[in-house]
């Protein structure tokens, strides 16, 4: 099952610390941003994808499971797997994300 990975440490993460965390990984990342109320519909990708949010909100959703994601959080989503997300409140989400 899928489940967040929350930022173990009280502070904010920064964009470098969250790169340089999956870089350990041997995972290379890019960066995203989306604009509030921005929505992906039920869709699945042939590879593992690994999204970590920079800033703001996103709701994530499989099955019957829904995340929601504040800055810090990482879902791994595996291969095949249908999901949906949507961008939260009122400012731009920026989100890492790698595959594998």
């Amino acid at each position: 099952m899928m489940d967040v990975v929350r930022w173990p440490r009280p502070k904010k993460p920064t964009l470098d610390e969250l790169k340089q965390m999956l870089k350990s990984e041997g995972l290379e990342s890019e960066l995203y941003s989306d604009r509030p109320g921005v929505k992906y519909g039920r869709h699945k990708h042939d590879f593992d994808d690994f999204v970590v949010i920079v800033e703001g909100v996103m709701k994530i959703a499989a099955a019957e499971h829904e995340w929601t994601l504040t800055p810090g959080d990482r879902l791994d989503i595996p291969a095949n797997t249908h999901h949906r997300a949507e961008v939260l409140g009122k400012v731009d989400v920026k989100y890492l994300s790698a595959a594998k």
